[in-house]
């Protein structure tokens, strides 16, 4: 998809809120589509407030990427860990919508805090999505509206 605009300044966009309803990965790059798109400061205050989007990673093979979910087992959170692809093929099958609430920026990697909603008779799950990226972060959009 052809996109307006394209960027590298991840001072200017936010994910917070945002949902990610499909998912490419090939060739160490992971595309996540955001048909409602994200926040971008040059438009308005609303949350998301641009026109549909993407946000492109390019991963690093020594890295990787981590998935991990926080589920209630008999009263207790656990962990458990799920492969890029297995995320990748649950989000591209419609099973999930991964939602994004918080990046946090650390040496050579990027840790979203995020939730997975499966249908709404089966709620949420806590994520946490560890992306090993020594690369820009390219973010695209279209306007408002489109």
């Amino acid at each position: 998809m052809q996109f307006e605009f394209s960027s590298t300044d991840k001072e200017k966009f936010s994910l917070h809120d945002c949902f990610a309803t499909s998912v490419e990965l090939k060739d160490n790059r992971l595309i996540f589509k955001l048909p409602d798109g994200f926040f971008c400061s040059d438009y308005s205050n609303d949350w998301p407030n641009t026109g549909n989007a993407e946000v492109e990673f390019i991963t690093d093979p020594m890295r990787g990427v981590s998935v991990n979910l926080f589920v209630d087992s008999d009263g207790q959170t656990i962990r458990k860990d799920f492969t890029l692809e297995q995320l990748v093929e649950k989000i591209n099958a419609k099973e999930w919508e991964l939602e994004f609430a918080y990046r946090y920026d650390g040496y050579e990697e990027i840790l979203y805090k995020c939730w997975i909603w499966e249908n709404p008779d089966r709620g949420s799950y806590e994520c946490e999505l560890w992306i090993g990226s020594k690369e820009n972060v390219v973010f695209r959009w279209n306007s408002p509206g489109h």
